[in-house]
């Protein structure tokens, strides 16, 4: 898993691999070796900008790695619900890339009550390790800070987000994760690996908006 982690995913320096791939594995671990009245699910969410490789990492330790796909549910952000919403099948990721101004708090809405469904779907699963593709913790962090800051979200709208998570997060404990995993690159290889990817959303996303994103994950994370 440490070479797929370096070759694949991107992760340059060798310890930082090591140490995903042992914190996970310790994880399983610990959770095979707890009584069965006293196990808890253990949740962890894989973090980091937009086209740093948190899909791919997710995809090839469900289908390639031998060791933990077993012992692991992997559980994608549902991008597919951002694409697909009511009965007009309402695209409503194009419509925030195409008109932030107007679809920024509609849209990180959508995002937290998708994570909710996603979570209610995934609770019941038997493997004791669930690996889900970022978190409604990036959501405040990261990206409603970023849209704040791009002036795509006003003051009052930020308010009434902020009013509104914490007592819904406190009355879904399943929505709080044991722990994070940051997979780091920089905005400029993030950019580039989003021009490859070509997801039609995002073929407005500046690197200037990445390198806001990458440092927002950094002061969140690392509390600088």
């Amino acid at each position: 898993m440490v070479e797929f982690l370096r070759s694949s995913v991107g992760i340059i320096h060798k310890n930082h691999a090591e140490s995903i791939t042992t914190f996970i594995k310790e994880s399983v671990d610990e959770e095979l070796k707890e009584k069965p009245s006293q196990k808890k699910r253990i949740t962890l969410c894989v973090e980091g900008n937009i086209s740093v490789g948190k899909s791919t990492f997710l995809q090839r330790i469900a289908n390639e790695t031998l060791e933990l796909r077993d012992l692991v549910e992997i559980v994608p952000e549902p991008v597919d619900k951002w694409q697909n919403v009511g009965p007009d099948h309402f695209n409503i990721l194009d419509a925030f890339y195409a008109e932030p101004e107007r679809y920024a708090y509609t849209f990180q809405n959508y995002v937290f009550v998708t994570r909710v469904m996603q979570e209610r779907e995934s609770s019941g699963g038997v493997k004791p390790l669930r690996l889900m593709e970022r978190s409604i913790f990036s959501d405040r962090m990261v990206s409603v800070r970023a849209v704040h800051e791009a002036k795509w979200m006003n003051e009052m709208e930020i308010s009434i987000y902020d009013s509104w998570f914490d007592p819904v997060v406190s009355s879904l404990p399943g929505l709080i994760p044991d722990g994070f995993i940051y997979l780091k690159a920089s905005p400029d290889t993030c950019h580039k690996r989003m021009m490859l990817r070509k997801r039609t959303e995002e073929g407005g996303v500046s690197l200037d908006y990445l390198q806001g994103l990458h440092e927002k994950h950094e002061s969140w994370l690392f509390l600088v």
